[in-house]
């Protein structure tokens, strides 16, 4: 054998060395698509787990029977959200509760309110008391589409709940956006 590679060695080597560089390559470029994919997900705000939804879950008939008892009161809530928002988008959310004769007065009232395309971006309000059985909060309200409401009412010992679905628009008092007002 001679110290020089003969021609269809130097062949081999380039097409051994080719080969490789390809398959690190390969792997090299599904390794950036995953990164990409990786980061894409986890900074969407649409894509969100309910939180407590694992703990829900687990405790389904204990939910069950609060939803239950709930609905055995036979007390109403009714949601309204102004038209009107701020410049902030701001907007005045009144929740009239009753017990289908008279106003349910002196309640705690919890709310959550968020976009169904961000769920992970909850709003939680505590509701005032402004009337008999009316109670008021404000909502910062940035994108149009379908909302949900979920309340809690405490008073003495009944605890009502209570869901509800609302398309809302963004639009903004005095403010402009992409050059429409």
């Amino acid at each position: 054998m001679t110290a020089e590679m003969t021609a269809g060695e130097m062949r081999e080597k380039t097409a051994q060395l080719r080969w490789t560089v390809f398959i690190l390559l390969f792997f090299l470029i599904q390794a950036v698509i995953w990164i990409v994919a990786i980061s894409i997900t986890t900074r969407d705000p649409s894509h969100a787990v309910v939180a407590d939804y694992d703990e829900r879950a687990l405790n389904w008939d204990e939910e069950r029977a609060l939803r239950r008892a709930s609905a055995a009161l036979g007390w109403t809530a009714t949601i309204r959200v102004d038209e009107a928002a701020d410049i902030r988008g701001n907007r005045v959310i009144a929740i009239e509760i009753s017990d289908g004769q008279q106003p349910v007065t002196d309640a705690r009232l919890e709310l959550t309110a968020f976009h169904r395309a961000r769920a992970g971006q909850p709003h939680q309000l505590l509701m005032k008391e402004v009337g008999p059985g009316v109670y008021s909060g404000t909502l910062q309200v940035r994108h149009s589409g379908l909302w949900q409401f979920s309340g809690v009412a405490r008073h003495n010992d009944d605890t009502f709940l209570f869901d509800e679905r609302k398309r809302l628009n963004a639009k903004r008092l005095n403010a402009k956006r992409g050059g429409t007002g």
